[in-house]
C-alpha cells in the first residue's frame, strides 16, 4: 500500500480487539488516526484522544462505483487530523487494485453533531466527492428516504448494496446503515458501548425497534457504533477524559441491540434522568446532575495525570 500520512497507523485486527485509547500524562499519546482493515473493502478509522476526547470511529465502505465515508469526525484541521489524506490513500489503493477508472466518494453522516461533521471542510473541494448536508431534509433527499424516517432504501456502491434508513431519537437527523453482504450495521450514536443522550424517547423506541427488526431480517451479526465510553466492567468513563483504561470492545451483538431496545421501552416517559442498563446507559433529557458529576470526575482524573 502507498504510504499513509505521518501520524496514521494501519492494522487488521478484529473490530473487538482493543483500540488505541489515549495515554496517561507523560506517556506516548499514540497516532493521530488509527485505521483498522475489517476486510478488503471495509475500514474503520478512529480519531485519537490526543486531539479529541470524543475519539469517534469513522467507517469507510468501498464498492466498484462509489465509496461511502460515514462521518468526518471532530477535527477540521488537516494538520492535526489527516483524514482526507488517509481516505485518499485507501480509496486510491482500492481503485488500483481493482483496475477501476476512478471512484466517487460520498461523505455522509450518521447524524449532524459536531464530533461527526467538523471534518467536512477537508472534503468540500475534493474532486469526485459529494458531501451530503447535515440537515434532515438534505439527508432525506439525498438517500431518498421517503417517508422519513421509516423507509428503508438501497444505496448501491457497485457490487455492494447497502440499506439506509432514518434513526431519530438521539438526533432528529440520524440514519443507520446496514450492509447485508457482510452482516454489518453502522449505528452511529444510537447504539454503541456508552451513554446514549436521548433527544426524543418516543422516536428512539421506534428507531430501536426498527433496528432490531432490520438486523434480524438481513442477517446482521455485528453492530458498529461511533464511540466507546465504557470500561470492560461496564462503568462509564467520565466525559472529557483523554485516556480510557481497559475499554470494552467496540462492536455490539444483535442480542445487545435487543436489550437496548427493551431498556428504552422500559424507561419512564415522563421524567428525565439516567437509566442504567446494558449495553448503554440512557441519558434522557438534560441530566444536569449526572453531567456535573461526570465532569468533576474527569477533572480529578486529569489532576492525577490519568486522562
Amino acid at each position: 500500500m502507498t504510504s499513509l500520512p505521518a501520524g496514521v497507523v494501519l492494522d487488521s485486527e478484529p473490530l473487538e480487539r482493543p483500540w488505541i485509547a489515549g495515554a496517561r500524562r507523560g506517556e506516548d499519546p499514540g497516532p493521530l488516526l488509527q485505521v483498522r482493515r475489517v476486510d478488503e473493502a471495509t475500514y474503520v478509522l478512529r480519531q485519537s484522544k490526543r486531539v479529541t476526547y470524543e475519539a469517534p470511529f469513522i467507517p469507510l465502505l468501498l464498492g466498484t462505483k462509489r465509496a461511502l465515508l460515514l462521518d468526518t469526525g471532530a477535527v477540521a484541521d488537516p494538520l492535526r487530523m489527516p483524514l482526507r489524506a488517509t481516505v485518499r490513500v485507501l480509496v486510491d489503493e482500492w481503485v488500483r487494485a481493482h483496475g477501476l477508472d476512478g471512484l466517487e466518494l460520498v461523505v455522509a453522516h450518521t447524524h449532524g453533531h459536531g464530533d461527526h461533521t467538523d471534518g467536512d471542510a477537508q472534503f468540500v473541494d475534493l474532486p469526485d466527492a459529494t458531501v451530503v448536508g447535515k440537515g434532515r431534509e438534505a439527508v432525506r433527499e439525498f438517500f431518498g428516504i421517503e417517508p422519513w424516517p421509516d423507509a428503508v432504501v438501497p444505496f448501491d456502491l457497485g457490487g455492494r448494496e447497502l440499506l439506509v434508513t432514518g434513526a431519530p431519537g438521539h438526533d432528529a437527523r440520524s440514519i443507520f446503515v446496514v450492509d447485508p453482504s457482510r452482516g454489518l450495521m453502522f449505528s452511529g450514536d444510537t447504539a454503541y458501548p456508552g451513554r446514549l443522550f436521548v433527544q426524543d424517547l418516543a422516536a428512539l423506541r421506534q428507531t430501536l425497534t426498527r433496528m432490531v427488526e432490520l438486523a434480524e431480517r438481513t442477517g446482521v451479526e455485528t453492530v458498529v457504533g461511533c464511540h466507546i465510553e465504557l470500561d470492560a466492567r461496564g462503568r462509564e468513563h467520565p466525559v472529557g477524559v483523554r485516556f480510557h483504561a481497559d475499554e470494552t470492545p467496540l462492536p455490539l451483538t444483535v442480542d445487545q441491540l435487543r436489550r437496548l431496545r427493551d431498556l428504552a421501552h422500559a424507561a419512564p416517559a415522563d421524567k428525565s434522568g439516567v437509566v442504567r442498563g446494558t449495553p448503554m446507559n440512557l441519558w434522557i433529557g438534560r441530566c444536569v446532575g449526572p453531567g456535573l458529576r461526570s465532569t468533576a470526575a474527569a477533572l480529578v482524573r486529569r489532576a492525577r495525570g490519568l486522562g
